[in-house]
């Protein structure tokens, strides 16, 4: 089991629930630089990210692995209804990886549900991102190639299995919007260079204020952030998972993991 500070012992704050893989880790500090102007009060952000991330089974880039992201302790964690006085933010993002680990779409639709009834159970509010597939599309078997070598070797996956499977789960991510409950954001053509799956370093700024402004915030608009080399870095240095294994090793951190300042506190699973 992890340790958690109580929600008891806890000043009530309004959760933000982000879920995803590569772009979110990297991106975590813009996304924080963003946010934090844009909400009244201090929040507690409890995320499950990492390089890799799947959103059902254990991940593994090179000697650290992480739990599905619907099976991971952030449920657990989560504060009860009744305890929630602003209603939950969330965002799901990343949702491609499972692809091109050789899960089928209906997988991976299952594991956005699971996480999509929880939320939903909370009266969360929620965003998506669609999986590029435009960008997808126009690739060729080349750049495809060289992209799944590098980022996903063990991993045999085709263009065209690739390309067919990604419309097909877009298409069932795009049923899931309601309103202002669940949103959906297809990500644009501009957000991507050579790198099909990784945001372009010059529109990250942008683009994560086009997604985030689908939770209307009111002062998100007005921000005006800039991209920083380091943030990168910046999961790894401060953002210890709740449970993670190294070598094989389960290791175990407490949570939350950070407390910012203002008194955010950021709790990572």
């Amino acid at each position: 089991m992890t340790e958690s500070v109580p929600f008891e012992n806890q000043q009530p704050a309004r959760p933000v629930i982000l879920l995803g893989a590569s772009n979110l880790t990297r991106d975590f500090p813009l996304i924080l630089r963003l946010l934090q102007p844009a909400l009244d009060d201090p929040c507690h952000i409890y995320t499950a990210l990492g390089h890799g991330r799947s959103y059902g089974t254990w991940s593994r880039l090179l000697h650290r692995a992480l739990p599905g992201i619907s099976r991971c302790d952030l449920w657990d964690a989560l504060p009860q209804p009744e305890h929630i006085t602003e209603q939950p933010l969330a965002l799901l993002t990343d949702i491609g990886n499972d692809l091109i680990y050789g899960q089928s779409v209906d997988a991976i639709f299952s594991w956005v549900k699971l996480c999509l009834d929880q939320l939903q159970a909370l009266d969360a509010r929620v965003t998506i991102t669609l999986l590029p597939e435009t960008t997808l599309a126009k690739l060729s078997n080349l750049r495809f190639e060289m992209t799944r070598r590098l980022f996903f070797p063990n991993n045999s996956a085709s263009l065209s299995d690739l390309v067919r499977k990604v419309n097909e789960l877009n298409q069932r991510l795009s049923e899931l919007e309601k309103g202002q409950q669940i949103q959906i954001v297809e990500p644009a053509p501009e957000w991507y260079g050579f790198d099909p799956i990784h945001y372009r370093y010059s529109q990250r700024a942008r683009l994560w204020k086009s997604i985030l402004t689908t939770w209307d915030l009111p002062d998100l608009e007005q921000q005006r952030v800039k991209n920083r080399w380091l943030d990168g870095c910046y999961a790894f240095t401060f953002l210890s998972p709740a449970v993670k294994r190294r070598w094989g090793k389960q290791i175990v951190s407490s949570q939350p993991a950070r407390k910012l300042a203002d008194g955010t506190l950021i709790s990572v699973y």
